[in-house]
């Protein structure tokens, strides 16, 4: 017994149906092959896994996002701090915190701290620096670079840095 006949149950028509439609699928393949006349270029090497950078997840939407921007995370992060908020200065810490690494943008108007944003994985339990940052009356904005289906879209961090600087 064949593994169409196992598939379909017996049911003939069904069964020469499915060996029709293989066999048209795997001739119009088959002719699809370039002959050594008409040799295609190669295909790019795959490209090279950026620093500090998340694979990005299916379904990255179109928009500038920190998955589709030519660069890191934080690159992209600058980026957009850079073109949509010339008006300030931002200066950039590190912080470890048992491996997990954190990013730190404080953001200044002249020399007032105008806000405070952190770059974080999603597994990062911190939440002393935000506290201090509340404490001390400075708004405070976290993005997580690593969560699935949160993509940063220019268009969503830029209305949240918007809506903090001014609120």
């Amino acid at each position: 017994m064949s593994f169409l006949s196992k598939l379909f149950g017996g049911d003939k028509d069904a069964e020469k149906a499915a060996k029709d439609l293989l066999s048209k699928l795997f001739e119009n393949a088959s002719s699809e092959k370039p002959d050594a006349s008409t040799e295609q270029e190669p295909a790019p090497a795959a490209a090279e896994s950026k620093p500090e950078q998340s694979e990005a997840p299916c379904g990255v939407p179109e928009e500038e996002n920190q998955y589709n921007y030519n660069g890191t995370y934080e690159q992209y992060f600058e980026h957009v701090f850079a073109s949509d908020f010339p008006a300030y200065r931002f200066e950039k810490s590190y912080i470890d915190d048992y491996g997990k690494h954190r990013v730190i943008y404080t953001f200044f108007s002249g020399a007032a701290k105008s806000l405070v944003i952190e770059l974080m994985t999603e597994s990062s339990e911190a939440v002393k620096f935000r506290n201090d940052c509340v404490k001390s009356g400075v708004p405070y904005l976290r993005f997580y670079y690593d969560h699935e289906g949160w993509w940063n879209t220019r268009s969503y961090v830029s209305e949240r840095i918007r809506g903090a600087l001014n609120g």
